[in-house]
């Protein structure tokens, strides 16, 4: 693990606290070595999966995986990262399932992010603690209050805010290739199939960070804690206000 994500850990965990663990995801060329023992669906699981459900076994059960072609069940997956052609993709059919009119769903297609094919061949994901490569993007799964406080982070020296997009579908696009290509932090809500499929929770949406906001997400994390504005856990202010009790309780002690 690299300083900087080490760095990144310790922040998150500090002024975050989510439930599971942050997600180291990189891209991997043809020919580059994974470096690290990891599952290999097919083989190891004797079925494919998809990307989805191999996040959710890393954050979750702390698993290395490697998703190549052979391993992916999700041919979407395979769509954003360059895997196979999108042509047939573009053409709408899939979309369909989401849209009337054959126009707006060749329109939902073309806009999800996507590698050309053949830049990669693979998608490596492990916890970010225990990743042994440098990760092209860190994702951080949390409750809204708990991603609240990485979008005051990313947004610190900022300002217009964190932008995100989301069409309730197909959003591993947005970690495999989106986030990659923006070099811009985003919050997502888990689409249909990372709930149907990979088991992401009601409660739950995730946070995307790319490496070049490694540093400055872990250094804002402190100022922002810092300055008190905001943190998790929540503190309830109500505490420090008098109940409004009923007035047979109030009739026990009468006072002045």
């Amino acid at each position: 693990m690299s300083e900087a994500a080490a760095r990144l850990v310790e922040a998150i965990d500090r002024n975050v606290k989510p439930a599971t663990l942050p997600v180291a995801v990189r891209m991997m060329g043809p020919g580059e070595e994974v470096g690290q023992k990891v599952r290999r669906p097919a083989a190891d699981l004797g079925h494919r999966v998809a990307v989805c459900q191999g996040l959710n076994m890393a954050r979750i059960f702390g698993w290395g995986l490697v998703f190549g072609r052979e391993n992916q069940a999700c041919p979407l997956a395979s769509v954003a990262a360059g895997f196979i052609e999108a042509d047939d993709f573009l053409e709408g059919a899939v979309a369909e399932l989401y849209q009337d009119s054959p126009e707006v769903a060749r329109k939902m297609e073309a806009q999800y992010p996507r590698h050309p094919v053949g830049q990669f061949d693979r998608v490596l994901i492990a916890p970010l603690s225990r990743a042994e490569f440098e990760p092209h993007v860190a994702v951080v799964y949390g409750n809204p209050a708990q991603i609240l406080v990485l979008v005051h982070a990313a947004n610190y020296g900022h300002g217009p805010g964190v932008g995100s997009s989301s069409t309730g579908r197909f959003g591993c696009a947005a970690w495999i290739a989106g986030v990659m290509q923006a070099d811009e932090c985003t919050y997502m809500i888990p689409c249909s199939g990372e709930r149907v499929f990979a088991g992401s929770q009601d409660h739950e949406m995730s946070f995307l960070i790319p490496r070049s906001r490694f540093e400055p997400i872990t250094e804002a994390l402190a100022i922002m804690r810092k300055k008190g504005t905001y943190r998790y856990p929540v503190p309830n202010l109500s505490l420090l206000g008098e109940p409004r009790l009923p007035e047979k309780y109030l009739a026990l002690d009468p006072r002045p």
